[in-house]
């Protein structure tokens, strides 16, 4: 069962501004010391900012730091944070005076990356300002696993295709029959190659277009029910028996009806491809009433296929996943789809939630 959750085009931001006039009045009512407006200002910071005394205690903190690390102050350094030659780059920066720089990671309970500047202070104390470079790490390797995955998976096609060619002008060139095996079996492949290359790009422009929230106005059920009533040589093939069911108003939701088109028909061939034969697939459209997102329209597609196992669930929104049945039961796909319905929704604010079970 896949759900998505798209926000009502209805809903209003509600945003509470006051008049320039009562805001100075407000400012005006309380005079603030330069002590004050410091720890504002380290406090607005987002990098983790601690000072240390000479017992290597936490003297204080900011707001980012305390968030993170919990209640630090009075707490020896040591116990909440142990990085190898932290200690060893502390005393050095006391007895040089300079700053120190470190680089460290953790793995549990999750990976993260940071970079720690090391500043010396008066009376031994000194500062730690901790940045949180965990995102740019995992971009990086993102992208280089992209880059292993999208050559790993043009490469087989590719060596497929020109293995068949050399047989064809060699060995089969005399044999007719091979040869039409052959180029089925080619165009098969090029076939394949196509639908990544498809998915790539329609992959890479969705990516750069995710932060620009769409502003359009899109009916969903008409959405649904033109994918529904369009010609599927699958559905037929498998004898699917494909359900619609929806509220008595459903309104339009805010987005771009190529898009959502995109995340439809995605998801519509998904549960048609995993489905048994004479099987039935459910389509719901309805008025969320439970979640905090009250007023969304919940899109919902349920099928009686293979199922997935509840380990492999959080990654089916991976590049390049492929879940052990779908390989098992030798299903064919580029694992590109669910990634490209996961930031077309995140484009459009909403959520996304899978549940499944192995049949």
């Amino acid at each position: 069962i896949l759900i998505l959750y798209f926000v009502n085009q209805s809903q209003k931001n509600k945003i509470n501004f006051r008049s320039n006039q009562n805001h100075q009045a407000i400012v005006s009512s309380k005079s603030y010391s330069s002590k004050d407006i410091e720890n504002q200002l380290i406090n607005e910071i987002e990098d983790y900012i601690l000072f240390i005394n000479s017992f290597n205690a936490t003297s204080a903190a900011n707001k980012a730091a305390k968030n993170y690390y919990g209640e630090i102050i009075g707490k020896n350094l040591s116990s909440f944070l142990r990085v190898p030659d932290l200690l060893d780059k502390i005393e050095k920066c006391r007895k040089e005076r300079v700053n120190e720089y470190l680089e460290f990671e953790i793995n549990l309970p999750t990976y993260s990356f940071f970079r720690l500047t090391i500043v010396p202070l008066s009376q031994k104390n000194i500062l730690l300002v901790i940045k949180d470079y965990t995102d740019v790490k995992k971009t990086e390797k993102l992208r280089s696993d992209f880059v292993a995955n999208v050559s790993h998976e043009l490469k087989t096609p590719l060596v497929s295709i020109k293995g068949f060619l050399e047989t064809i002008s060699s060995t089969a060139k005399d044999d007719p029959k091979a040869q039409l095996e052959f180029i089925k079996i080619m165009q098969e492949q090029a076939i394949k190659m196509e639908i990544l290359i498809s998915d790539l790009m329609s992959l890479s422009r969705i990516e750069m277009q995710e932060h620009i929230q769409p502003s359009g106005k899109v009916d969903l059920l008409d959405l649904v029910n033109n994918i529904k009533n369009t010609p599927n040589k699958a559905v037929f093939e498998k004898k699917l028996k494909i359900e619609v069911i929806a509220d008595d108003f459903i309104p339009e939701v805010r987005g771009d009806y190529d898009k959502l088109s995109e995340v439809v028909q995605n998801l519509f061939d998904n549960a048609i491809k995993y489905s048994n034969k004479s099987s039935s697939i459910q389509i719901s459209l309805k008025i969320n009433l439970n979640k905090l997102t009250h007023g969304a329209v919940v899109f919902c597609i349920q099928d009686q296929g293979i199922g997935i196992s509840n380990d492999e669930i959080h990654r089916v929104t991976e590049r390049f996943y492929r879940s052990a049945n779908a390989k098992k039961n030798l299903i064919p796909g580029t694992g590109l789809g669910l990634a490209i319905v996961k930031h077309i929704v995140n484009q459009h604010r909403g959520e996304i939630e899978i549940f499944s079970r192995l049949d």
